[in-house]
């Protein structure tokens, strides 16, 4: 019997608890405002910088100069859909869903305060590959093709003579949704599987898209020239059913209560009222994507490829999994935790193993990848290299949609030991800002007003007010947007009815 997942605090509080919270409030703010005011301090400097340059000052595909290195490694970057970080044993999760990534990291460089751009696909995985924030490369939306005249991070490689290569199984990402598909000489979007419960949602598992990486590295790989292979799960994406060869099936003790009809149809699998059953199923398909993860590792080193090989594995977002009464089950707005904290692991030739808990973004994989392959890191990057060290003091970024529906943004900044957040509206006018304080794992603890004169919030409003995507959505994908803010307005009726089984069309 496995460990119950962690669960909501009781509602019910105890005569008195008023007192209790007030105290803990100001015994919060006490430490704050010594440890909080220091960090600041610290970052200051870095974080008067943070305001978004123009566009004109956009890296260049001539900016990115090859140095002499003799060996220059292949690079694999993984990349797992819906992934929370503290769903991982190597982040501390008692359940063994993912034994072949711990085995991986144990060698590799883990970063346990790794963040992503945005809580949904679409911006994250372009500031994955371009190694610019959301506001810099522009992509806010799902449907929404990147501009051709942003540099991505294989245009690089396939300039410094790399073979490129993607194998996807998201159908946001294939060619059609995102303009991916010409940056890259190979690029394999056959998500064609129809789920399950509703045939109109297209999905490709792991076991298909390891098959198929695996295909171009036995088949089509070019011995002779280094390579970029990007491969992206859509496993443990909603809704959660993990095939029937599963390598484990996790069940639960204490039981958590909800409504099935508070839970969104594209996630439903059933009739339960116990929403650990949905949990279970989520950790369910962890360990399965974990084990094609494991395959695609093990062809690597069966090839002769993986001692020289940079590895990355990361994740685009997180997931809700009912810290929120609002969202069960899902991601797509809030800079919260849970949908914002991935997992980062980076493992290399010469590498040296270890763990650091200072903050970083999916952001920091381009320029880290362009080091490895022995570029140089074009200046305008927001991203910095992992692989120096030590790593810059620095607030690391992020956005989402404000889930109260103002048509704006959440956006906030990491510190290691607290994030500040300030929300707006499509008018991109500040609305409010808080605190957060957190622990060493990023798990908030206090939640306390902002300081207007603080350098961290005036350089969120700077960003803000420096914006030209009026409340995060670019003006161009704005006219005729269905009923969904994270599409596109010009996906077409057959995109939207796929895109509706992923749930991010009602």
């Amino acid at each position: 019997m496995m460990t119950p997942p962690k669960q909501q605090m009781s509602k019910v509080r105890s005569p008195g608890w008023w007192a209790r919270w007030l105290l803990a409030v100001f015994g919060a703010a006490a430490v704050l405002a010594s440890g909080y005011r220091v960090g600041l301090q610290r970052g200051a400097a870095a974080v008067e910088r943070q305001a978004a340059p123009p566009p004109s000052t956009l890296p260049r595909l001539g900016d990115a100069v090859p140095a002499a290195r003799p060996n220059r490694p292949n690079v694999v970057l993984i990349c797992i859909d819906t992934l929370r970080a503290d769903h991982l044993g190597l982040y501390g999760y008692s359940r063994n869903t993912s034994p072949r990534i711990d085995g991986f990291a144990a060698d590799a460089l883990v970063f346990e305060r790794a963040y992503a751009t945005a809580p949904f696909t679409s911006p994250s995985v372009v500031s994955i590959l371009t190694g610019l924030y959301p506001q810099r490369h522009r992509v806010r939306l799902l449907w929404q093709k990147l501009d051709p005249q942003v540099v991505t991070v294989a245009d690089w490689l396939k300039a410094a003579n790399y073979q490129t290569a993607a194998v996807i199984s998201n159908l946001v990402l294939s060619a059609e949704g995102a303009g991916l598909a010409a940056r890259f000489d190979h690029y394999d979007d056959a998500v064609d599987e129809p789920e399950p419960n509703r045939p109109e949602m297209l999905e490709r598992k792991a076991a298909r898209t390891t098959d198929a990486a695996l295909d171009w590295l036995r088949n089509q790989r070019e011995a002779q020239r280094p390579f970029f292979l990007w491969v992206h799960y859509i496993d443990p994406h909603g809704p959660y059913l993990p095939p029937d060869d599963a390598p484990m099936r996790f069940t639960h003790e204490t039981a958590h209560p909800v409504n099935p009809e508070s839970i969104a149809d594209y996630a439903r699998t059933g009739t339960s009222t116990d929403g650990n059953d949905y949990v279970d199923a989520y950790d369910g398909e962890i360990v399965y994507t974990d084990r094609e993860v494991g395959r695609l590792l093990d062809g690597l080193d069966d090839l002769g490829l993986g001692a020289n090989a940079l590895v990355i594995l990361t994740a685009d977002h997180g997931e809700f999994l009912l810290e929120r009464e609002d969202l069960l089950f899902g991601h797509g707005f809030s800079v919260d935790e849970a949908v914002m904290h991935v997992p980062l692991i980076v493992r290399g030739p010469q590498l040296a193993a270890g763990r650091t808990a200072d903050p970083v973004s999916v952001a920091d994989i381009t320029p880290s990848i362009l080091q490895a392959a022995g570029l140089s890191i074009p200046p305008g990057l927001d991203g910095r290299s992992l692989l120096t060290r030590p790593l810059p003091v620095r607030p690391v970024y992020g956005e989402g949609p404000d889930p109260g529906g103002s048509g704006g943004l959440e956006r906030c900044f990491y510190y290691p030991d607290h994030q500040i957040v300030v929300r707006h509206g499509k008018t991109n006018v500040p609305r409010a800002s808080w605190v957060v304080r957190t622990d060493r794992a990023g798990m908030a603890s206090t939640r306390l007003p902002a300081d207007p004169a603080d350098p961290a919030y005036r350089a969120l409003v700077e960003m803000i007010r420096s914006d030209p995507d009026p409340g995060g959505r670019p003006a161009e994908t704005h006219a005729g947007a269905p009923s969904s803010r994270l599409v596109a307005g010009d996906a077409s009726r057959e995109a939207l009815q796929k895109l509706q089984g992923l749930g991010y069309v009602k």
